[in-house]
């Protein structure tokens, strides 16, 4: 029986918008922006004097740069025997160049080969994963999910029921495994097909984790392979932040170390109960030659003979030229100095009164944990109102509506400074609560 562990990626995730809508489009949110250009300002959000900590995306500088990348990229491409081809229906896996060009990029950042022929270009991680959902599962079969996980998964999988989604408890090295395994044996028999191969699907984000920021050790990365291949599950993996790590390597001054081994590394095709291993990432899925035939038959893919197309092969032109190379770099050394300050920061004014931090050692998020009876809806309220602070409650984070009184915070967005106030504002509002 054919399974296998995917994982999702968005190149451009590196340097565009995770989308979070906090405030209700109503004309309260309209009304700091005549004319909104991005989905946050649209929602009332990113207004100046004000520090929305909830927003996972890069700042102005950042985008500006990929700007000029993608203009270098592009007069690149016009140099190219039939480069007017980017613009026609095209492969639908992707063409040769670019796939060959994401390979190459992959295997700088992860320090481990990435094969061309497992890749098959997409549109986008969350567009990734709601495609493998509708194509391999019908709306009663089950997703388990980390708890907490990302706010946006864990909204739409209540709101939108593409699957019935199961939440399981997460630790400081990745998922519950035993609770997980318990799942896993009570779910229903079920008869396998080529076209619904899996029993259920399991959706992780095992690198710099959304919201606590964690990395899953070797030990668990290892079971999670066994328990897919045992019970014929489907392994998700949201891995848009694995190349953003942020520990210094001791031996080269400058340098940082890679991230932990990504999930798809561990399912080796030289086990002995070896089925299938495909990845997901976006652009793009890497996957075994019948999983990107199976999935060129999906009508988003095959109706559009490929996604994304000249978009593709103008970041092709920006990785070949180790443009991005050098982007991810510089991100490295500046989210390092901004997390350093969120953390800092709440430590020294909070760590007193029991408020706890996450320390990731890569990605966007930092995940605070609050006493017990406090709550961070009301938290937020004041914070809003006080000091024109807003992030994301905990309890977004979770498909049943746990951790009322968590904080995730993003760092992406502001520079160093920014961070510093906004973070020192949130915790006068916090510091406030507590001694009353």
């Amino acid at each position: 029986m054919a399974n296998f562990v995917c994982r999702v990626r968005h190149l451009l995730r590196l340097t565009s918008a995770a989308r979070f809508q906090l405030l209700p489009k109503s004309a309260s949110a309209y009304s700091s922006m005549a004319h909104p250009l991005n989905d946050f300002e649209d929602n009332g959000l990113l207004k100046p004097g004000h520090y929305s900590l909830q927003v996972g995306a890069p700042g102005p500088e950042s985008l500006k740069k990929i700007a000029d990348y993608l203009d270098d990229a592009s007069k690149k491409l016009r140099e190219q025997h039939r480069f007017e081809e980017s613009l026609q229906y095209g492969v639908v896996p992707g063409t040769h160049s670019v796939r060959e060009a994401i390979a190459q990029f992959l295997t700088r950042q992860y320090g481990q080969p990435v094969e061309r022929d497992d890749l098959f270009v997409t549109s986008g991680a969350s567009s990734g994963v709601e495609v493998l959902m509708k194509h391999y599962f019908t709306q009663e079969q089950y997703i388990f999910a980390e708890n907490p996980t990302y706010p946006v998964f864990a909204m739409s999988i209540n709101k939108d029921q593409v699957m019935k989604g199961v939440p399981i408890p997460i630790e400081s090295d990745g998922l519950n495994l035993k609770v997980l395994e318990e799942k896993l044996k009570e779910l229903p028999e079920t008869k396998l097909t080529p076209r619904r191969p899996f029993r259920a699907a399991v959706y992780l984000i095992p690198t710099h984790h959304n919201p606590t920021g964690c990395c899953y050790s070797p030990e668990k990365c290892n079971k999670l392979v066994k328990l897919a291949r045992k019970y014929d599950v489907l392994i998700i993996c949201d891995d848009v932040y694995n190349v953003l790590s942020y520990k210094a390597d001791v031996s080269v001054p400058g340098k940082f170390e890679y991230s932990p081994q990504r999930l798809f590394a561990y399912d080796r095709k030289t086990d002995p109960d070896y089925k299938v291993a495909p990845g997901l990432r976006m652009g793009w899925y890497e996957a075994p030659t019948h999983v990107i035939t199976s999935l060129q038959d999906c009508y988003l893919a095959n109706s559009g003979s490929g996604q994304t197309y000249y978009v593709a092969h103008l970041v092709a032109e920006a990785l070949k030229s180790g443009s991005i190379d050098n982007h991810v770099q510089m991100l490295r050394t500046k989210h390092k100095e901004r997390m350093d300050v969120a953390i800092s920061t709440v430590e020294e004014n909070l760590s007193k009164y029991g408020v706890t931090i996450t320390h990731p050692e890569g990605g966007y998020f930092l995940w605070v944990k609050l006493p017990e009876n406090m709550d961070s809806a009301k938290i937020l309220e004041l914070s809003k109102e006080r000091e024109n602070v807003t992030f994301v409650k905990g309890n977004l984070a979770s498909i049943c509506g746990d951790f009322s009184n968590h904080i995730r915070l993003c760092i992406a967005y502001y520079e160093v400074d920014d961070i510093r106030k906004g973070v020192e504002g949130l915790c006068r509002v916090i510091k406030s609560v507590l001694e009353k």
